[in-house]
């Protein structure tokens, strides 16, 4: 009985050890912008009314920017003040942010910095500001925000691709997708009418979002002007397109193959295959890094945490490809307003096993959850097996790269 006692408290210890000496060594980011102004106008709200966060269409609103700025107070709570992994105040070499070149991506990868890094008692004048009275509020610093040029598009997803055009039309010809489509048809020839359209109806597919949009802070005009405007017909809105807009990222629920081409595979590889990619490549190099030690010498050895400031479609792409569609939680399918995902790289540092965890930040009225044993490769694991996400890189990887996949008849 001693002996069994000791062996058990013996293997208590060792799995005790075992989890002290795994180290999270980095962590990639993406989320989406914050709240935003219509990309369109649409009677009865034009570019003039939208006022909100300097004005204009499609601009990240004052609202949005608070979003994103909780988003980042949420990412300090937990690698700075919880993990102790990312300093208290900017540190040049430990974070980088990307964006794509659009003014509300830009705005809210800075609104979250501001809040992953705020001013305090760390920021010292002088040295992380400039000591200027009633000029310069004490302790503000900025963070660089690095912006995709015409060739990056933050992973390349939101660059021209005609193969991706084709893979729309081949894929209208499935047994799933092709149902889904004629009830956006019929829905857009009830609406499309209300605006007095004549043509171009079957393709109006701009007022969900619109609509989206507008309530948040027309909705009592729009009840004024439309009078066949209602709930019901917002609420069929958004979820008469949710299939739809699932689909265009590479999510089916039954069999995709038309023609002998897997039409979910082919769109996975041009709609998250590089960003996939660029994740996984950059984490094992981090890794490599890490192991090596004091022999590392290039620019990941510091670096700690990496980010992407990005869009709806973008992000969901991601959980498609990680096969956590339904995480995203909206009724439209798509992610919500500062939604975002988090991928962290663990390494155990006695026998440098790789581990990665995914959490999601669903809304801006959410926490960042661990979501990581929901993701069908990790097959329940609480720490993922590296290699899972090194197995995805590879089967959705673009070849031979993305712009001449792009260009590459199906």
């Amino acid at each position: 009985m001693f002996k069994a006692l000791a062996l058990l408290l013996a293997l208590g210890y060792a799995g005790a050890q075992s989890s002290n000496n795994i180290k999270l060594e980095f962590v990639q980011a993406m989320w989406r912008h914050g709240e935003r102004s219509s990309l369109i106008d649409l009677y009865p709200i034009y570019e003039k009314d939208w006022i909100y966060g300097g004005g204009g269409l499609g601009e990240l609103t004052a609202i949005g920017a608070g979003e994103m700025n909780d988003l980042g107070r949420l990412m300090r709570s937990r690698y700075v003040s919880n993990l102790n992994f990312l300093n208290s105040k900017y540190a040049s070499k430990e974070v980088y942010v990307r964006s794509t070149d659009l003014n509300r991506t830009i705005i809210s990868a800075m609104s979250l910095l501001y809040g992953l890094y705020p001013p305090s008692l760390y920021d010292l004048p002088n040295i992380d500001y400039p000591f200027m009275p009633f000029k310069w509020q004490p302790g503000l610093t900025f963070v660089p925000v690095h912006v995709d040029g015409p060739n990056q598009c933050a992973a390349s997803q939101n660059c021209p691709c005609p193969r991706y055009d084709l893979l729309q039309a081949r894929m209208l010809a499935l047994p799933e997708v092709l149902p889904k489509f004629q009830q956006v048809v019929l829905l857009n020839r009830q609406v499309g009418p209300y605006y007095n359209m004549t043509t171009g109806i079957d393709t109006f597919y701009t007022y969900p979002d619109t609509w989206k949009c507008q309530r948040a802070y027309f909705n009592k005009t729009m009840y004024q002007k439309l009078p066949w405007y209602n709930e019901e017909l917002y609420y069929k809105s958004q979820t008469v397109y949710a299939p739809v807009k699932g689909f265009l990222e590479g999510n089916f629920q039954n069999s995709a193959v038309s023609n002998g081409l897997d039409v979910a595979l082919e769109m996975k590889k041009v709609r998250a295959g590089v960003i996939i990619n660029e994740l996984f490549n950059r984490a094992s190099e981090k890794f490599d890094c890490a192991q090596l030690g004091q022999n590392c010498t290039g620019y990941l050895k510091q670096l700690k945490f990496y980010g992407y400031s990005i869009h709806d479609n973008n992000v969901y792409a991601v959980l498609v490809a990680l096969g956590i569609p339904n995480v995203a939680g909206t009724i439209d399918g798509w992610p919500a307003y500062a939604a975002s995902i988090l991928l962290e790289f663990h390494r155990n540092t006695v026998t440098n096993e790789r581990f990665f965890k995914v959490l999601y930040r669903s809304n801006a009225d959410s926490n960042i959850a661990d979501v990581t044993t929901q993701v069908p490769m990790c097959n329940g694991a609480a720490l993922c097996p590296f290699s899972a996400l090194q197995n995805l890189a590879n089967t959705i990887k673009p070849l031979p790269d993305i712009t001449t996949l792009c260009n590459t008849p199906l």
